[in-house]
C-alpha cells in the first residue's frame, strides 16, 4: 500500500488517526488530531476514504418508507488487505511467543474504579487478534485487528458494574510474519473472571510496560501449560488404565511414605467440603488456604521432611496464593514443582 501527502489514515495498532504530512522510505508521518506528527510503518496504517465510515465491507440497502428516499441507496466500505509478501533480508525462523494481557486500575473522580485491558505482543510474530467478553451464553465482541511485534494495544475498559456481569474474557490469536517464517499454531485464551482476584490490589505490581502498577497475565505461557496439562492428563489416564489391568486399584486415601517422610495433601475443593456449589471463588480459596497452612504447620510440628500439595492447574490462582504465602510467611522453606510424571503441573513440593 502506498500513501501520499494529504491522505486521511487510521492507525491499526492505536486509536485515532490523522493526515499524512510526508513519506520517507517506508515510514509515513501522520499529523494527529492534537497536531503532533507521528511516524508509523506503512503496515500499521489504513487509508480512510471520505465516503467510507467503516473498516469492514458493508452493504446497506434502505427499505422504502416515508422517511427514506424512494430509490434504493447503497453504502459500501472496503478494507485494504495487509501485504505480508515482502521478503526480509534474512528469513525469520524465531518461533518463540510471548503474548500478555494486562489490567491497569483507573480511579475516576467520582470514586468509582474501572480497569483498562491491554494486549501486549512481546514476541517475534505479528498477530491477528479477536477479543470478546462472555456474558452468560453469549459473546460480546470488544475489538479485532492486527498487532505488530513489540507493540501494545488497548482492548477495552471494564467498569466494576460490568465486571460483575462478565464470566470470562476470550481472546483468539493468529501468528504470522512477513516473508519466510515457521508457522505457530493459533491460540485460544479464556480468562475466567474472578472478581476477587482481579480487584485485589496486591496482584497489581510494577512492570516494564506501564508507568502504573498492572496485573500482567501471560496468555502464551498459560495456554502452553494448559495444553501440556491436557497431554499429561491423557497420559496419566492411559497409565492408570494400564495399571488397572495389572493390579487391583488402591484405596483413595492420603498417601504417605514413612521412609522418605513424604505426605500428600489434596487441595481440590471437592476433597475438602461436601457441597461447594454455593460457595464463591473467594470462599473456596479461603478454605483451600486454611487447609494448606494447617497442614504446613502440622508438618513443622511433626518434623516432616517433605509435603506435596496437589492444587491442580485451573486458572493458577491457588498455586499463586500457595507460592506467595510460602515466600511471605515461610521464607526459609524451599519449594518446587512436584514430579511432572506423577502430578503434571498440578502440584507443589515443599521441603519442610
Amino acid at each position: 500500500m502506498t500513501f501520499k501527502r494529504g491522505d486521511r489514515v487510521k492507525f491499526l495498532n492505536d486509536v485515532g488517526g490523522g493526515t499524512v504530512t510526508r513519506v520517507d522510505n517506508k515510514i509515513v508521518y501522520v499529523e494527529n488530531e492534537d497536531g503532533f506528527e507521528v511516524p508509523s510503518k506503512v503496515s500499521q496504517l489504513l487509508r480512510v476514504e471520505d465516503s467510507l465510515t467503516d473498516m469492514a465491507t458493508v452493504q446497506t440497502t434502505f427499505a422504502t418508507s416515508d422517511m427514506m428516499p424512494t430509490n434504493t441507496e447503497t453504502a459500501i466500505a472496503t478494507i485494504d488487505c495487509i501485504d505480508i509478501s515482502e521478503e526480509p533480508e534474512e528469513p525469520n525462523f524465531d518461533t518463540s511467543v510471548n503474548v500478555l494481557l494486562a489490567w491497569v486500575l483507573q480511579h475516576k473522580k467520582s470514586g468509582e474504579k474501572s480497569y483498562d485491558v491491554y494486549l501486549i505482543n512481546d514476541c517475534a510474530y505479528d498477530i491477528m487478534y479477536v477479543a470478546a467478553m462472555v456474558k452468560g451464553a453469549s459473546y460480546c465482541g470488544q475489538q479485532a485487528g492486527m498487532l505488530e511485534n513489540d507493540a501494545t494495544i488497548h482492548l477495552t475498559n471494564i467498569t466494576e458494574d460490568i465486571l460483575k456481569t462478565v464470566s470470562s474474557l476470550h481472546v483468539d490469536i493468529l501468528f504470522f510474519k512477513k516473508g519466510a517464517y515457521l508457522p505457530h499454531e493459533p491460540m485460544q485464551y479464556k480468562l475466567s473472571v474472578d472478581e476477587f482476584y482481579l480487584t485485589d490490589p496486591f496482584n497489581y505490581v510494577a512492570n516494564a510496560f506501564f508507568d502504573e502498577k498492572a496485573l500482567i497475565l501471560n496468555i502464551s505461557q498459560e495456554y502452553m501449560i494448559a495444553e501440556i496439562e491436557n497431554v499429561a492428563n491423557d497420559l496419566q489416564k492411559e497409565l492408570e488404565n494400564k495399571k488397572k489391568q495389572d493390579i487391583a486399584p488402591l484405596p483413595n486415601i492420603l498417601k504417605k511414605n514413612g521412609e522418605n517422610d513424604v505426605e500428600e495433601i489434596d487441595l481440590h475443593i471437592e476433597q475438602l467440603v461436601d457441597n461447594h456449589k454455593n460457595l464463591t471463588p473467594a470462599e473456596m480459596l479461603d478454605i483451600q488456604m486454611l487447609n494448606f497452612t494447617t497442614a504446613l504447620e502440622d508438618a513443622l510440628n511433626k518434623r516432616k521432611k517433605r509435603i506435596v500439595f496437589i492444587h491442580g492447574v485451573g486458572n493458577g490462582r491457588l498455586r499463586l496464593e500457595l507460592h506467595r504465602t510460602l515466600d511471605k510467611k515461610y521464607p526459609k522453606m524451599k519449594y518446587q514443582d512436584a514430579s511432572f510424571k506423577e502430578y503434571g503441573y498440578g502440584a507443589t513440593m515443599v521441603f519442610v
